[in-house]
């Protein structure tokens, strides 16, 4: 087999590996916030330790599961998961905060921002989700406001409040008069803007805002939002006093008496300038991940054309030498030149894999409706030598499918890896397969490839459609660690998923799910 050496200009895709291990490295060690990915359709994909203290799961009881399992029964039956991945789609970044549910079923509040990951052809791959609990926040801010109106609501509870908030240096909790003017200040005022209380009485709380915000009267606007609504919350920059900038929530609240007067205004402000970090070093990391992904794949695609003209040469010479073979060679000779064909002929069939998986990350394929039964037919078509030699009985129960969006050629490609490998790694005496399909929800339909094989453990599923990654089997390693990556860039480029449900001992079943093409309706199966 022949070395390969990526030249000097690929040095970067080594930087990039080393910048992505070490944002990996930071994400798994927040234990502060839960940051993770999702596919396409909602499914986690990835899990730290900070989802594992605030959620409950460890990351193989989560990782391949949908998301909403983290809702409420009332958040799941008006489908608002859904409704958030749309708007976190449609616009870029989605952000709430609302009841989330444990693994022990105890409900917390959250705060949560969901952020649409694309990639260079602008084709969603998946979100990024940071999860924040704030269940003693809440509960600090709903004690501190019912406080804070009782005191006040009765003229006389001023210095009580004072007193109540003094200490707390998380928040910046401080009083305004009605004209703006900071009345009051707290330790984690002082902690936050830098000002002591003694340097900020008296003074208009517009010192807090950048320039721009100053230039469009942004504070004063802001006082009278919550005049009239009565609150106000925002997100933005603000000012400390020796001029550094913090990304802050904001709620102001106005403060009125018996009669309805205006008397102030209650102001707590909250440091976000570490989350903003990680939602930005996310965003960076993807961002570089992508890039380094496009440099592999075009330097998957020069190494495999660079290596097929000498293979060629050698299989072309392989071949002259077997066919002018001396009558006196030694059975030796033979066997090293049966040898040299093998090898070739594996290496021959790697650079093919290796071509088909950079291209299948390439931008999407022209789609058409295709007939998923004439499909499978032509996958299992090809298949026949191998399904003969290993006496399979391989089951198609497509009556029924749906056409579905996809390029013709990909379909047969990952129907055909998929039954191949039930075929290959079903039972070792007469494999039983089963190629089935059944409706999915939001126009689409689920293929099944069921096999009667070992199973795959269940660390296996998480790591089984990455590129070079091969299952331990009683047989020795599956395949190239290849053919599963392809499957799972075409089906995800299709607009689909893709995924695995197995048991040790148990067999395997295979699914993907993609878009039926309109106005074809999909019916029950079997129909």
């Amino acid at each position: 087999m022949l070395p390969v050496h990526a030249p000097d200009s690929d040095a970067s895709l080594v930087a990039g590996d080393w910048r992505a291990w070490q944002f990996a490295l930071l994400v798994e060690t927040v234990s502060d916030y839960a940051i993770f990915l999702l596919e396409p359709d909602g499914r986690v994909a990835s899990w730290n330790r900070g989802a594992r203290r605030i959620k409950g799961y460890e990351a193989p009881e989560v990782i391949g599961r949908h998301f909403s399992l983290f809702y409420t029964d009332a958040d799941r039956t008006r489908d608002h998961p859904a409704h958030e991945l749309e708007i976190a789609e449609l616009e870029g970044r989605y952000e709430e905060e609302g009841w989330r549910v444990r693994k022990d079923g105890s409900r917390f509040w959250a705060n949560v921002v969901i952020t649409a990951l694309r990639d260079s052809g602008g084709t969603l791959v998946g979100y990024g989700k940071v999860t924040r609990d704030l269940t003693a926040r809440r509960l600090s801010e709903e004690q501190l406001r019912a406080t804070a109106a009782e005191l006040l609501t009765a003229n006389r509870g001023l210095d009580q409040f004072r007193r109540l908030v003094a200490g707390v240096r998380d928040y910046a909790i401080f009083m305004l008069d009605p004209g703006g003017h900071v009345a009051s200040w707290n330790a984690g005022a002082e902690h936050i803007k830098g000002y002591t209380e003694d340097e900020i009485v008296g003074r208009h709380f517009s010192v807090f805002y950048t320039e721009p915000d100053l230039m469009r009267d942004h504070p004063a606007h802001e006082l009278e939002v919550a005049a009239r609504d009565g609150r106000y919350e925002e997100e933005g920059w603000r000012v400390r006093q020796d001029g550094s900038r913090f990304w802050a929530n904001v709620v102001i609240t106005p403060i009125r008496n018996d009669t309805g007067v205006l008397i102030g205004y209650a102001k707590v402000t909250r440091d976000l300038t570490e989350r903003r970090q990680v939602e930005q070093a996310l965003r960076d990391a993807h961002e570089q991940l992508r890039r380094s992904n496009e440099e592999l794949d075009r330097f998957a695609v020069v190494a495999a054309h660079d290596l097929s003209a000498p293979l060629a040469t050698v299989t072309g010479l392989a071949g002259l030498l077997e066919r002018e073979l001396p009558e006196d060679v030694t059975p030796k000779a033979i066997e090293y030149l049966r040898h040299m064909s093998v090898s070739t002929a594996r290496m021959a069939e790697l650079i093919d894999r290796l071509l088909t998986y950079a291209r299948a990350g390439e931008g999407p394929s022209s789609r058409r409706p295709v007939d998923v039964s004439e499909a499978a037919g032509s996958a299992i078509g090809d298949l026949a030598a191998v399904i003969a030699e290993r006496g399979a009985e391989v089951r198609v129960e497509l009556d029924g499918v749906p056409s579905v969006t996809a390029a013709r050629g990909d379909l047969e490609l990952v129907l055909r890896n998929l039954v191949g490998n039930a075929v290959k790694f079903g039972a070792r005496e007469r494999p039983h397969v089963r190629l089935a399909w059944q409706p999915e929800g939001d126009g689409c339909v689920r293929i099944t490839v069921d096999d009667d094989g070992e199973g795959i453990a269940p660390d296996d599923q998480v790591r089984i459609f990455r590129a070079f990654e091969r299952v331990p089997t009683v047989a020795g390693p599956r395949g190239s660690g290849l053919g599963l990556a392809i499957c799972a860039r075409i089906v995800q480029r299709s607009g689909g998923a893709i995924g695995v449900e197995s048991g040790e001992g148990a067999g395997s079943r295979f699914w993907l799910t993609l878009p039926t093409f309109p106005g074809d309706r999909a019916g029950a199966p079997g129909a």
